[in-house]
């Protein structure tokens, strides 16, 4: 689990696994959606504009849904803030889907191009980007499955605060540490934020550093024999340099807190972190199966596009697939709660989708084989009356 990829040299910007494998879907699936138009004499520059409106209104889409479907639990009263900060992670597909194909189909009627046509060409790249992103969601540790047995070979184990461990954390699943687990007032108890080792200013962690060298000190002229004078002066280079270190430590700061009330550096808060025996049990990598689903899903309708006899059909065949594929995914992820009618709410949209998808092939049906609006593009060079340089 990699929810920080890396950070950029000098400008310590980070980069985001989640966003990253959004971005190379987009970029991926516009490409790819851009080579279909070309090579069956469609707009591809048409297709590209395709592309960044899904985009944006996926990413739309995906947060509203998100916010609707928690919001008693995650958004009630938290403000307008809250609800548009996506960093924290908070986006269902589904949503973006739904965004996305609203957006588009309002983006064709105005340039007046085929529905049917233009949407079998984006629809593959769909799938693509969706595989990707789930990658991105393994990476971010999000969309996890249920628990496996050992026996499970590409079963995966989660690292603390991860919000799987979060998750059996709180079902007394697992166990931390005590030095990782916060008390608040009210009793109230909660672990360390994943991103504790990372918040540590440079000051605070020069005066670790220095007291750890002390302590080291101590220990290895202790474990020599050495004389009495020697270990009196090393104990108090350490003491001073312990309270120089408490001195650095940020009042309000629950890492520092809790550094301060178990006497340990940050170093070590993250060493019990980073311990094999902090780890969820095993899980199915759902995000996985998700995203070799979407690229098997991708390379079927992009076959089925080039041997279709009717324009919207490879939509159609997608609404008709990919459901079934969420529903049972659904059966294997445990992290959505069962509210609507007793399913998850990507389950209930999967049936929706799937009746939809089944209009959509009967009503296609009566239309014909190829949209009246399915005109080969001419590039601009190539036009009636133009002169090609």
């Amino acid at each position: 689990m990699w929810p920080t990829l890396f950070r950029l040299p000098w400008l310590e910007i980070p980069i985001r696994s989640y966003g990253l494998m959004l971005m190379i879907g987009f970029l991926g699936g516009t490409w790819w959606a851009a080579r279909r138009a070309a090579r069956t004499k469609c707009d591809p520059d048409l297709v590209i504009n395709l592309g960044f409106v899904a985009l944006v209104f996926s990413v739309i889409g995906a947060r509203a849904f998100y916010v609707i479907h928690y919001w008693d639990r995650s958004f009630a009263g938290r403000g307008l803030k809250a609800v548009i900060d996506i960093t924290a992670g908070g986006m269902e597909f589904y949503g973006g889907l739904i965004g996305a194909m609203i957006a588009v189909v309002a983006y064709l009627a105005i340039k007046r191009a085929s529905l049917r046509l233009y949407l079998d060409i984006v629809t593959p790249s769909l799938m693509f980007g969706m595989g990707m992103t789930r990658i991105g969601c393994f990476l971010n540790g999000c969309c996890w499955g249920g628990v496996c047995g050992p026996e499970l070979a590409w079963g995966v184990r989660f690292p603390y605060a991860s919000p799987v461990f979060y998750r059996q954390w709180e079902d007394r699943q697992v166990s931390a540490p005590a030095e990782l687990i916060v008390v608040f007032r009210d009793g109230t108890p909660a672990l360390l934020p994943r991103d504790f080792p990372e918040e540590v200013p440079r000051p605070l962690r020069q005066a670790e550093r220095e007291l750890e060298t002390a302590e080291r000190a101590v220990a290895e002229a202790t474990a020599r024999g050495a004389d009495s004078g020697e270990l009196d002066r090393l104990r108090q280079v350490r003491d001073r340099a312990r309270k120089a270190w408490r001195e650095q430590l940020r009042p309000g700061a629950l890492s520092d807190n809790q550094a301060r009330i178990f006497d340990v550096t940050h170093a070590s808060l993250a060493a019990m972190a980073a311990a094999r025996d902090c780890r969820t049990l095993a899980v199915h990598p759902a995000q996985l199966y998700a995203s070799a689903g979407g690229f098997f899903l991708a390379w079927l309708l992009n076959a089925l596009y080039y041997r279709r006899k009717r324009h919207g059909v490879v939509f159609g065949v997608l609404f008709l697939t990919y459901p079934i594929m969420r529903f049972v995914e659904e059966i294997i992820r445990v992290d959505n709660p069962h509210d609507a009618a007793g399913l998850t709410a990507s389950q209930f949209v999967s049936l929706l989708l799937l009746a939809l998808g089944a209009a959509w092939m009967r009503a296609i049906r009566r239309l014909p084989l190829r949209s009246p609006k399915a005109v080969p593009y001419k590039p601009p060079g190539e036009q009636p009356g133009s002169r090609r340089k």
